[in-house]
C-alpha cells in the first residue's frame, strides 16, 4: 500500500460513501439533489467536495437513500482507520490545499476499470473495508485506487478491460 503522505477530511470519505452507495442502488444524481431540495448541478458540487456537506444534507440524502446516518458514520470511521493506517493524515477541518482522496477519487471515476465495472457488488461499501483472516483487507476500489498503486495501474489501463 502507498507510504506517501497524503491528505483527506472526514467529510470527503463521507461524500465518497454515499456516492457509492448511490451508485450500488442504481439512483441517479438527480433523485439525490431532489431527496436534499436542492438541484443537480448543486448536489453534483457537493458531491465532488467543491461545496460543503452539511449535516442537514447528510440527514436528507441518508433519509433519501433509506440508510441510517449512523451506518454511513461507522463505515466513515473504518475507511478513516484503514486510510490513517496507511499513511494518510485524515482530519476532521477543512483542507487549505488539495484532498488527496477526492482528486484519487476523481480520476478513479474516469478509469477505464471504473467504466468497466460489474454494476453488483457482493457486500456493500457501508460494509467495509472487510478484513479477512488471511490478514488481507478489501476496501472498496476507490479507496483501494487511493491506496494500492498496483491496483490503480490496473485501472488505468485500457488494454486490461477489453475483452
Amino acid at each position: 500500500m502507498n507510504s506517501e503522505s497524503k491528505a483527506t477530511t472526514f467529510s470527503s470519505i463521507t461524500l465518497l460513501l454515499l456516492k457509492e452507495l448511490r451508485l450500488e442502488r442504481n439512483i441517479h444524481q438527480a433523485q439525490i439533489a431532489d431527496f436534499c431540495g436542492k438541484t443537480p448541478s448543486a448536489w453534483t458540487k457537493i458531491e465532488t467536495g467543491r461545496s460543503p456537506l452539511s449535516m442537514e444534507i447528510f440527514f436528507r440524502v441518508c433519509n433519501g437513500m433509506q440508510v441510517l446516518p449512523s451506518t454511513v458514520l461507522s463505515a466513515m470511521e473504518r475507511y478513516a482507520a484503514l486510510l490513517g493506517q496507511n499513511g494518510w493524515a485524515v482530519v476532521s477541518k477543512e483542507l487549505e490545499n488539495e484532498d488527496h482522496l477526492l482528486a484519487e477519487a476523481q480520476e478513479y471515476y474516469g478509469s477505464p476499470g471504473f467504466r468497466a465495472r460489474l454494476n453488483f457488488a457482493f457486500t456493500s461499501v457501508l460494509n467495509g473495508p472487510t478484513y479477512n483472516p488471511n490478514g488481507m483487507v478489501e476496501p472498496s476500489p476507490v479507496f483501494l485506487f487511493a491506496l494500492s498503486q498496483d491496483f490503480k495501474n490496473t485501472q488505468l489501463t485500457p488494454t486490461a478491460f477489453t475483452f
